[in-house]
């Protein structure tokens, strides 16, 4: 047995841990990050975000080089989309992602330790190695970034082979020709649009009565008519009763309003937990929430002395920007400093086909809080460069205002580039821009951003159009 001594312990090597140690090094400790796979980067990299991604990214280039001949693009032979070929890339991806943060470690002179960590007492960690010795790591400062891991439901019992979550989605080498999607979340719809590219037969299976909870009115409904263009059977207020073995070797899927569906893959995308489980939490004196979150005060600290929580395990909107955010912070408050996490404007990018980004208020969340708006919005169809891309349908860039100041209160976007674009109002969001700003500032021409001062013109001239008449 092995007995490490640091400054600041950190537990999870995801984009949170990886943030927390860095930042904990950069101000002078001697830092010991432990994670229990042989892989660094979490879910983020070995299951989420880049897999997905780099599967939206193949897909999307493949829709743009099918149209490469309206663009006088000449391409001899036909194209088509390779599965084994995109998971070859992703996987080169993953492995240029792992090496940048091995070298970002190292020159941080992080110490990493593989094994799974769990508390004897606050500031002592047992580390239970893969060949079965264990380690003991002692630091008076610990951050928890566990991460979190897919939810499942009873109903539909994840085998890893024909009933599956987002972590085994890694381990397929060839497209199913028909795939069930359970939960039209983020997720959920990416892999319907990613699954329809490759030629699959994708059903997705939604218990609300529309996709993507919590995003703006007019982004649902033209994702929903997107989706339904391309050929996926989309089946809304519906509720899974039973997943079972079918005659012909795959899954039988039933609702509770008697609808039945047989694929080849079931891909369960209801969420995300944290994951707080067999840390030794009771031992450090950390207390958990109702949903298994870690609690937290405003300075990311738990309730023991000493050690700090970052990341999906504190149950908030587990994204990775988020949770670099917060690793970040927890560092400083654990080497001494008094930071909160400004979380009051964080982007939202979903790739789906087209994409989206948003960020603030939607109009829903306006009216259900009585907060009064003005709502302007600019067709991509307007917009030159959405016309040169070919892409400005069903595209769009609405902004929602304060009636008086005529403060950006929310952002979202539909097409190309809409989750890179964004970070332009999210900025403005916090220094308080507000609509003569982006009609009065200066853009790129032709550009997509042009589409926010049109927006911008947009619903100022509603306001104008609304206004008394003065005698």
């Amino acid at each position: 047995m092995e007995k490490t001594t640091a400054d600041l312990a950190v537990i999870g090597g995801g984009e949170a841990g990886i943030a927390a140690a860095a930042r904990a090094a950069q101000l002078g400790a001697r830092v010991v990050l432990i994670e229990r796979s042989a892989q660094l980067g979490g879910a983020c990299v070995a299951t989420g975000t880049l897999p997905s991604k780099t599967f939206s990214i193949s897909t999307g280039t493949f829709d743009l080089v099918r149209k490469a001949g309206n663009f006088g693009v000449k391409v001899d032979g036909p194209v088509s989309l390779d599965f084994k070929e995109v998971v070859a890339y992703r996987n080169k991806l993953t492995k240029c992602d792992i090496g940048l943060i091995q070298s970002h470690l190292r020159a941080h002179r992080v110490r990493v330790v593989q094994g799974r960590a769990s508390f004897l007492a606050p500031g002592r960690l047992r580390v239970s190695k893969p060949d079965g010795g264990e380690d003991i790591v002692e630091a008076p400062r610990t951050i928890i970034a566990a991460g979190s891991h897919p939810l499942s439901l009873p109903v539909l019992p994840v085998n890893g082979t024909r009933v599956i979550t987002t972590d085994e989605v890694i381990a397929l080498t060839a497209c199913p020709g028909r795939v069930i999607i359970v939960g039209a979340g983020v997720i959920g719809c990416e892999y319907a649009f990613i699954f329809r590219a490759f030629g699959a037969q994708v059903t997705l299976i939604e218990k609300l009565d529309h996709v993507l909870l919590g995003q703006d009115r007019d982004v649902v409904a033209a994702i929903e008519k997107e989706l339904k263009r391309r050929g996926v059977g989309l089946f809304l207020g519906a509720t899974v009763s039973a997943c079972l073995p079918s005659s012909d070797g795959g899954r039988l899927v039933t609702t509770a309003a008697g609808g039945a569906f047989t694929g080849d893959l079931v891909l369960v995308c209801v969420g995300r937990r944290p994951s707080a489980e067999n840390l030794g939490l009771e031992a450090a004196g950390v207390r958990l929430g109702d949903r298994g979150e870690i609690l937290v005060d405003e300075f990311l600290k738990t309730t023991a002395s000493g050690i700090y929580a970052a990341g999906d395990v504190l149950g908030r909107r587990m994204q990775s920007s988020t949770a670099i955010l917060e690793g970040a912070v927890a560092a400083e408050n654990a080497m001494g400093g008094r930071r909160t996490a400004d979380e009051r404007f964080v982007p939202g990018g979903i790739y789906t086909q087209p994409e989206i980004g948003s960020v603030g208020l939607t109009e829903d969340e306006a009216e259900a809080r009585g907060i009064p708006y003005l709502a302007g919005v600019c067709p991509y169809g307007t917009l030159v460069k959405a016309c040169s891309l070919q892409s400005f349908t069903p595209g769009f860039i609405k902004m929602l205002f304060d009636p008086g100041s005529h403060q950006l209160l929310g952002a979202h976007i539909l097409g190309p580039e809409a989750a890179e674009i964004i970070h332009n109002l999210v900025v403005g969001m916090r220094t308080g821009a507000t609509a003569e700003d982006f009609i009065y500032s200066i853009y790129h021409h032709p550009s997509l951003s042009e589409g926010f001062r049109e927006a911008a013109r947009d619903a100022l001239s509603k306001a104008q159009a609304e206004a008394p008449s003065k005698s």
